[in-house]
């Protein structure tokens, strides 16, 4: 029953996020929100869908979708970061990480098996880059009324799970081969994360667009 009501949690992400363009929200917000669209046909699919027709597994769709979310992440705060450094780090992960994907997909795991590697790597980027932007906010010359800036309900959602989720995904092969009740059980607070983090996403987009206080930061010491 949780796997749907986190379902649910997804599909009103969505519906919130196509606020993104009826308020003309800048660009890297409107793919963000193009991307929890097909996150909700992924996990429709992987939910319903995969059960409706009695398919083996989900494990191929989820591993695909991970190329296009890591790299949509990764887009994403290239946009909103203003490090050069940072920007060209991303450059070359956007280069590297799909042929990364090709080889540990293709050759190493396979399709229809978790790739764990993957995610480890998806997943300490992903939270490197929502500290990197934590930094920007609270280093930058004016002050940000964080209650009204979707990027750091989006960037908060991404470091909460990712962070918590990490241990469990990184090494779900070897714990569904030698603790599968341990998986299961665990699989629990991977839903859990899930409701928390697009509900995060949700307030995103229900927030109005970010307002730079006037009030500058003081050097004068």
């Amino acid at each position: 029953m949780l796997v749907y009501t986190y379902l649910a949690f997804v599909g009103i992400a969505f519906l919130s996020s196509l606020n993104a363009f009826r308020l003309d929200f800048p660009l890297h917000l409107k793919v963000f929100s193009i991307l929890l669209g097909l996150d909700f046909l992924v996990e429709f699919s992987a939910t319903v869908v995969v059960n409706l027709f009695h398919i083996r597994t989900n494990v191929p769709l989820y591993n695909c979708f991970m190329l296009v979310e890591t790299m949509t992440y990764a887009w994403f705060f290239r946009t909103i970061l203003t490090s050069r450094l940072l920007k060209g780090l991303i450059d070359s992960y956007l280069i590297l990480f799909p042929i990364f994907w090709i080889i540990i997909v293709f050759f190493v795991f396979g399709i229809s098996s978790w790739n764990s590697y993957v995610y480890i790597v998806e997943s300490l980027f992903t939270v490197c880059l929502a500290a990197a932007f934590y930094y920007q906010l609270f280093t930058a010359p004016t002050l940000i009324r964080l209650t009204t800036s979707p990027e750091f309900w989006i960037a908060t959602g991404l470091i909460i799970f990712y962070t918590c989720n990490l241990p469990y995904l990184g090494m779900l092969n070897f714990i569904t081969k030698d603790y599968l009740s341990l998986a299961k059980s665990l699989l629990m607070l991977l839903q859990i994360l899930n409701i928390i983090m697009y509900s995060l996403f949700t307030l995103a987009f229900l927030c109005t667009k970010t307002i730079t206080i006037s009030t500058t930061k003081s050097s004068a010491y």
